[in-house]
């Protein structure tokens, strides 16, 4: 493990997650895998950088050439399989920490010596492509939904443990000071303890702390600021005591523990022992489902190869499996090829941007931490193979799935999921390519997954309590609206958190208008 993961924040009072600054161009490496790997490869360039630099330092070359060696054996690791690297939440995390965080104090660190104009300059080559703060606060709410949303105990999920699976890489105790200060800021103070806690329990004094302006004085004020939030002043006493125990000359902290010595002879309030302000009541039938805790009724429905939608099929039959006859869901296998799920990923990476929702509000697409995910169109006269792919979804489906919207396709990063929502016109969705105004609305939804997921990444639907979890190549196909072209609430989904894994998907909708042959509205 690093000795470079050391604790480098400010006082937790002086930490923000602020724009970034003029000139960077907001990245949005946290919610896209896709994005993520390439920051293994800047890595190892500002590695190679600091090699050089430490062979320049006679002074103090055993100091940074053991700093970079821990840094370059869990990079080499990582560049044999980037992709799986990322995949893991817990790296994706450290890795947006690190870069955005850790190299900054390297700097500063070296800004004091002599030699730092060379190293500098070639540092500087590499700032426009290093991730921004806001990039790190959207990795810290990444794991932080994970953590939610899968009711994973805190300590274990630091440690490496994911869902009762054990992984090789865990979080530093600077890692889960770092979920602390989120938590905290977010008023969330019972989370932020257990965080906290945990930061203080993983924490390790070494030589590397100094260039991190490190001691564990901070972990330990902000945890005594927290018990204070939860009404326990003699606890954050103990805790504030100690941090003068270790600085016995700072007068900020001496006086700090004089106020609260204070606040704990007068208080009077009962602590809040189960105290949070944002996770209250039972688990939502969509947390549920993600979590595996679906009961398993045994199917009624069965499996077919599908040879009559189109005369094509009788050459080609799909395995359809049907997974819900009211509202209609059937889930198809073998639809996109290995080569396939290649070429189109490799077309739309480099125009991956982050997803949007449409804000009722303010009448326009915008961000939302309801969606988080990388996204792009594919138009359908920009290959062969799209035009390939939607004739065979039509072939699948009955369908006439030209002349609407364009095929979209979404890659997921670090915690990424899709809360609950309608593909009706609720404008849940983007809107870049239809007219919210008209009564045009999607009939149905074809869904293609283009990965397996190790952990996480399911389609739930809560209102009839099913999940499909996803399987490179299949596809669920369901309608959105009933007969009567009625909106179908029961067709209520979301996608699940992505806990490790790399998650791929592939969206085609259909729109009513080009139905009227294909599916007739019976009133």
């Amino acid at each position: 493990m690093y000795l470079l993961r050391a604790f480098f924040f400010l006082a937790f009072t002086t930490i923000t997650y602020g724009q970034p600054s003029e000139g960077n161009e907001e990245k949005s490496f946290a919610i896209s895998l896709a994005s993520m790997i390439p920051l293994l490869d800047i890595e190892k360039q500002l590695i190679e950088i600091l090699e050089n630099y430490v062979k320049k330092l006679e002074d103090k070359v055993v100091f940074l050439k053991a700093l970079s060696d821990e840094m370059i054996e869990e990079n080499l690791e990582s560049l044999k399989d980037p992709e799986g690297y990322v995949s893991n939440p817990l790296n994706s995390f450290r890795l947006i920490r690190r870069l955005q965080r850790d190299w900054i104090n390297i700097e500063a660190y070296i800004m004091t010596q002599q030699e730092e104009n060379e190293y500098l300059e070639a540092m500087a080559e590499h700032h426009r492509q290093m991730p921004t703060s806001i990039d790190l606060e959207d990795a810290v709410k990444g794991i932080d939904r994970l953590q939610t949303v899968y009711d994973l105990e805190i300590d274990a999920m630091a440690n490496g443990i994911l869902n009762g699976k054990q992984y090789k890489y865990r979080l530093s105790s600077l890692d889960r000071y770092t979920m602390g200060v989120h938590l905290f800021d977010e008023k969330r103070y019972q989370d932020a303890l257990f965080w906290l806690y945990s930061s203080l329990l993983s924490y390790q004094d070494n030589s590397f702390n100094a260039i991190f302006d490190f001691d564990k004085t901070k972990i330990l004020e902000l945890y005594a600021e927290n018990l204070l939030e939860l009404h326990r002043p003699k606890d954050a006493l103990i805790a504030i005591s100690r941090a003068a125990e270790l600085n016995f000359f700072d007068a900020r902290i001496l006086k700090r523990k004089n106020d609260i010595d204070m606040l704990a002879k007068t208080h009077k309030l009962d602590p809040y022992e189960n105290f949070t302000e944002q996770r209250v009541g039972e688990p939502t039938n969509f947390e549920l489902g993600c979590r595996g805790q679906f009961s398993i009724i045994p199917s009624k429905l069965y499996c077919i190869y599908n040879t009559t939608t189109t005369a094509f099929l009788r050459l080609a039959p799909f395995k359809m499996e049907f997974l819900s006859l009211d509202p209609y869901i059937v889930l198809y296998h073998d639809v996109l090829t290995d080569r396939e799920i290649v070429i189109l990923k490799d077309l739309v990476k480099p125009n991956l941007k982050r997803a949007t929702v449409y804000d009722k509000q303010r009448q326009k697409n915008a961000i939302n931490n309801e969606r988080i995910a990388k996204s792009s169109w594919l138009l359908e006269d920009s290959s062969n193979i799209t035009l390939r792919i939607i004739q065979r979804l039509s072939d699948m489906t009955g369908f006439n799935t030209s002349g609407w919207e364009p095929m979209q396709i979404m890659n997921y990063g670090l915690g990424g999921h899709f809360r609950e929502h309608f593909d009706f016109f609720n404008l849940s969705e983007t809107t870049d390519f239809i007219d919210i105004n008209s009564q045009n609305d999607r009939l149905a939804t074809i869904l293609v997954y283009m990965s397996d997921v190790e952990q996480g990444g399911s389609t739930i639907f809560p209102s009839i309590r099913t999940v499909v979890s996803p399987k490179k190549g299949s596809a669920i196909v369901w309608y959105n609206l009933d007969n009567a072209l009625n909106a179908d609430s029961r067709t209520l989904h979301g996608s699940c958190p992505v806990l490790a894994g790399s998650k791929w998907v592939l969206t085609k909708w259909v729109n009513s208008l080009h139905q009227t042959f294909r599916k007739p509205c019976y009133r």
